[in-house]
Order: C-alpha cells, then structure tokens, then sequence
C-alpha cells in the first residue's frame, strides 16, 4: 500500500519593507574613518508564525527568525562594504537586543536569530536600522550605491530543524554617494615683498612689509576646508616662522604668513589627515572661494642686509 506524502515542514511568513534609499549623499573627502554619512534609515517587517509545538518543550518549541548576510566586511568593525570604495553600512536589529547585524560575513548567521519559543501562534513585527558609514580615509570617487541583497530573512522550524528558503531580500537601491573635493585655481603663488630698511626691523619681533596674497578655490558644497602649510625647506617646523630658503643672504630675519583674522599661521606636516597639526579651518566649500593670506617680515635677531626667500606648500583637507 502507498504511503501518504510526507507534510512540508510548517514555516513563519514574513512581508513588509525591503527597499532602503538614503537619496544623495556628500561625503567629504577627507571626514574621519568611522564617521556616520546622512541619516539614519529603518524598516519594519511582520513576522507570522503558526503554533510549533515540540516534543521537549520549552527547548524546541516555536521558531527562529535567522538573518543571512550578502556582504563582506570592512576595514570598520560592524560595518559591510557597500561596493562604493570607503563607503560601508552598518545594520542593527532594533527589535532584538539592539545586535549589529553587520558583525557577520556572508552567508552566516552565528548566533544571530531572534528565538520566538512559543507554542502559541505569533505575531509581531522586526525594525532594522541602517548607517552608511566612511570606511577609508578618504573618499575621491562616488557612485550609485545598489545592493539587491544586503540580507535575507528565513524563519526556521526548531522542532524539526527545518529552515526555510529566503522570506524577505532588504536592498539598498535609490542611493548616490557624491565625494566633495575642491579644486585649486591657483596651485602656485608667489608674492614678492617690498624692500625695507634694515632699521625698520628694530627691535627683534619687529614685523613690516605686509604683502596679500591667496589661493584661488573652486569647490562643491558639503564640506568644511581646511588648510595646512608646511615650511619646504624644514618640513619638521611647527613653529610660525618660515625658514629661509637657498639664496637667501640677509641674516636676523624670518617670514611670516597671517590669515584671514591676522593671525600668524603655524606650519604643519604635509598632510589632509582630520586633525593634522597646525590644520585650521577656511570655511564652508560652499562658500569658500579663495583663502586670504598675508606675508610679512619678521626680525629674529640683528638684521643683516640681503635677499629674503621661502617656501612653504599648502595641504587642502575637505571634512
């Protein structure tokens, strides 16, 4: 006699949101790794599941709803790469306990799945967030960030370890990561000081000869600028008076640049780094045309007659 075909396995429904659009995003080239990029974003699935009873309750009664990732890790801990070079996300399952979804590698699950141990019929709802997030130091390219799996949703059987094919694919679609740079109108500047008097520079401290200069910019909005400058011929000065430089043949004298408030800038390493030493702050990007500075002589000991060079390079940095 035939037997009667076996019974599928009973499974949880899940449905709901599955698209997540964070719309066009400026990512300044050169904010911090880790730094969060645009708002936070969030979905909400339902979760139904028909009552599960098993034989041992309660240790197999009921379901987990299990999480199945699609992406790799990122040089930030909790963070997917998004495929955007330095952009990634992170996940979090708000609902159950706050866990960081994004912890996992693809096609894993761990220890990750809410238990729903009931031998009742469940409903309820899952609230994700999401985060994009800055996973190098510096962004120079965009894109559209498209991600048809970002994770899957599957409820599985515990009284008889069945787990059920993908219930739920959560995308990333709808997303343009835009990096912000500047562009330099004037990438070398030289500015010639008027002659002085030697007498002029007495006593030490003495400072004359102010001279304006700038460095043209061209820049899209959504950054704050920065600017380092860095003494050529000391690269190691973090001092605010710029070493001469070969063919120079006065003595007692050094340089100065001022900016904008008439403040002596100090010099710094060559660098875009956030937080670079002796790094301040020009403006918005999208107000920031040019960056306004002053040279001027400055006597550091008894002054000598002759010719007065320097040269210092400036390091742009968009946070």
């Amino acid at each position: 006699m035939a037997s009667a075909p076996a019974r599928a396995a009973l499974q949880c429904t899940i449905t709901g949101s599955a698209a997540i659009s964070f719309g066009t995003l400026t990512v300044p080239r050169d904010t911090p790794v880790g730094t969060a990029i645009g708002p936070v974003q969030s979905s909400t699935v339902s979760v139904n599941c028909p009552s599960n009873p098993g034989t041992v309750p309660p240790y197999n009664n009921g379901w987990y709803i299990q999480y199945y990732p699609q992406l790799t890790g990122s040089p930030v801990a909790g963070v997917w790469n998004t495929g955007i070079a330095g952009i990634g996300i992170k996940v979090v399952d708000v609902t159950y306990g706050n866990k960081t979804l994004s912890t996992l590698n693809v096609g894993g699950w761990g220890d990750f799945g809410a238990p729903i141990t009931t031998t009742a019929a469940f409903q309820g709802s899952f609230t994700f967030t999401y985060q994009l997030v800055k996973t190098a130091a510096q962004v120079t390219t965009g894109g559209a960030v498209n991600i048809p799996q970002l994770f899957t949703l599957v409820s599985h059987n515990i009284p008889v370890n069945v787990t059920s094919p993908a219930l739920v694919t959560i995308s990333v679609n709808n997303t343009s990561i835009v990096a912000t740079t500047c562009t330099v109108t004037t990438p070398s500047v030289s500015v010639t000081l008027p002659t002085v008097n030697a007498s002029a520079l007495s006593p030490v401290g003495t400072t004359v000869g102010n001279t304006n200069l700038s460095i043209g910019l061209s820049c899209q909005a959504g950054a704050n600028v920065y600017v380092t400058l860095t003494d050529a011929t000391t690269p190691g000065n973090t001092t605010s008076n710029l070493t001469l430089a070969s063919g120079s043949t006065a003595t007692g004298v050094s340089l100065r640049v001022l900016n904008s408030g008439g403040t002596a800038v100090s010099y710094g390493p060559d660098s875009a780094v956030a937080g670079n030493p002796n790094q301040w702050l020009v403006g918005a990007s999208a107000s920031t045309t040019r960056i306004p500075l002053t040279a001027q002589y400055i006597s550091t000991g008894t002054v000598g007659p002759g010719t007065v060079k320097g040269l210092a390079t400036f390091t742009m940095s968009y946070q």
